[in-house]
């Protein structure tokens, strides 16, 4: 796994990852630059240098705060510091102020544009906004320049696992594997893209040494995610029931659990677990979108919304997403934002049964009948040919 990168002021930070228990990966917020690198002219020196230095020691005896207000006024003084810059966001980011961290990176890229530890802090607090096609952007750059660093590798293939990219995390980490077949992070990751890509044969290769001990949540974990694609839910339900009593805190765990539970109509089970993996990450596509689109089947538009909302959000061009904001707007009787919402997706995935059906809904809802009937005629067209119906729930 990754180590600490080598700072003498390194905060580290911890964030919910797809490589779960030992091979969690350690996000390393770094601090660009000691004393000695910081220099100022003549006549501000004196003032700036000691609060620099106030700064550091403080953020060396865990005073964030403190050292949040000193590199604030050092960059009164010095407003082009790259240092004080960098390190203001770090301590932002440590303390959950992404939004800011963000702001400040971004001014220090404007004076260093190819700082890569910069770069590097920019999209780790972008991942942890759940921004993850931005921090995946950044994170990829990243890695082209410098394909030797494990923990860059790691969370690129995490935010192309969140985004629903599979085939991407495929190609990733592909190569990865077939040169070291025993990194247990590349594991667990391309065996779980390999498996909701639907290529089973090929996930349960790579992930067979981990299904080993079973007495390990990670390995229940797994072993639930090929029960569920196999559509034996009943059974995958009960493994990863085990996985969470095991370890409730193992990160997609009850995400999974929830829509295991919900295939097997226990409801109120299911959403249960679907709060709780929402609790647990917040930024969970999975667990938003299905609590989302439970509530919403329910009648609960207002508490619907805001689920629906934040996974349409966390993978804009989610078919998924999208057809639940256009059966919600339909729902709150927003007819004309509902239509377009979905006359759109349907040219955009024109083999999706449920936008077909949703929008032969509409359309008799509109007076337009004819349009309702042609909708309709799909849908028993695209059934009669048994074709596929339309993307995964989680893309």
């Amino acid at each position: 796994m990754a180590s600490e990168l080598p700072s003498p002021y390194t905060s580290l930070h911890r964030a919910p990852s797809a490589f779960p228990g030992k091979t969690r990966i350690r996000l390393a917020l770094i601090f660009a630059a000691t004393i000695a690198g910081f220099s100022l002219p003549a006549q501000e020196s004196k003032n700036a240098t000691e609060l620099y230095k106030d700064a550091i020691t403080a953020d060396q005896n865990g005073e964030t705060a403190k050292a949040i207000a000193l590199y604030q006024k050092v960059l009164t003084l010095r407003p082009g510091s790259l240092e004080a810059r960098s390190n203001l966001g770090a301590d932002l980011a440590s303390t959950g102020r992404y939004n800011e961290a963000i702001a400040e990176y971004q001014r220090a890229l404007k004076i260093d544009p190819r700082n890569s530890v910069v770069r590097l802090n920019l999209a780790l607090a972008r991942y942890k906004l759940g921004e993850y096609q931005k921090a995946a952007d950044t994170f990829s750059a990243l890695q082209k320049e410098d394909p030797a660093n494990k923990q860059i590798l790691y969370l690129l293939a995490d935010c192309y696992l969140r985004l629903g990219q599979d085939a991407d995390v495929i190609r990733l980490l592909a190569p990865v594997y077939k040169a070291d077949p025993n990194d247990q992070a590349v594991q667990y990751v391309l065996g779980t893209a390999y498996i909701r890509d639907g290529k089973i044969k090929e996930g349960q290769a790579v992930i067979n040494p981990l299904l080993k001990n079973t007495e390990k949540p990670e390995a229940n974990l797994l072993l639930g995610e090929v029960q569920f694609a196999a559509g034996d839910y009943k059974t995958a339900a009960t493994t990863l029931k085990k996985a969470v009593e095991q370890n409730p805190n193992l990160p997609g765990t009850w995400s999974l659990y929830g829509r295991a539970l919900l295939q097997n109509n226990q409801n109120d089970d299911a959403k249960a677990a679907l709060e709780r993996a929402i609790q647990q990450d917040p930024n969970d596509f999975s667990a938003n979108l299905h609590l989302g689109a439970m509530l919403r089947l329910a009648g609960n538009t207002i508490d619907a919304a805001p689920y629906l909302e934040r996974a349409l959000q966390l993978r804009p061009s989610s078919p998924a997403a999208r057809l639940q904001i256009g059966a919600l707007d339909a729902a709150t009787n927003k007819l004309v934002e509902a239509r377009t919402v979905l006359e759109q997706l349907a040219k955009d995935w024109p083999d999706f049964v449920q936008v077909h059906l949703q929008l032969a809904t509409l359309y008799s809802r509109l007076g337009l009948k004819e349009r309702s009937q042609a909708e309709r005629d799909i849908v028993l067209r695209l059934n009669e040919k048994d074709r596929q119906t339309g993307p995964s729930p989680d893309r």
